[in-house]
């Protein structure tokens, strides 16, 4: 029994440590704790409903966390699309509102002899 409560706390304390992760954008180290995590878990077959809906309600938190980042890196891929795509070229309206694509067309060389 002294095994599951050591294993218990140190899946607490593993979750929290991910969290830190999480919110500080340390997420080179996220597959390690999932290993960690793994291992913990296979240890806990007799932990209490009390403990296991602590440590749910912990895994809730950081999978609510994770894909939040996951939201933002993508948004900010968009974003960074989006000003590639104005450095290429720059989509305008002449008098009559039809649309025109004013294009940087590459850099140029001008050549005299």
């Amino acid at each position: 029994m002294r095994d599951q409560a050591e294993a218990l706390e140190s899946l607490e304390r593993l979750l929290d440590v991910e969290r830190h992760a999480i919110r500080s954008g340390s997420f080179d180290g996220l597959a390690d704790l999932a290993f960690r995590k793994q291992a913990l878990l296979d240890q806990l077959s007799a932990a209490g409903p009390d403990a296991l809906a602590r440590l749910q309600g912990k895994a809730a938190r950081n999978q609510r966390l994770l894909a939040a980042a996951l939201k933002g890196v993508r948004a900010a891929q968009r974003r960074l699309e989006m000003i590639r795509r104005a450095a290429r070229s720059l989509d305008s309206y002449d008098a009559l509102g039809r649309a025109h694509k004013i294009g940087s067309g590459g850099p140029t060389v001008e050549r005299r002899a």
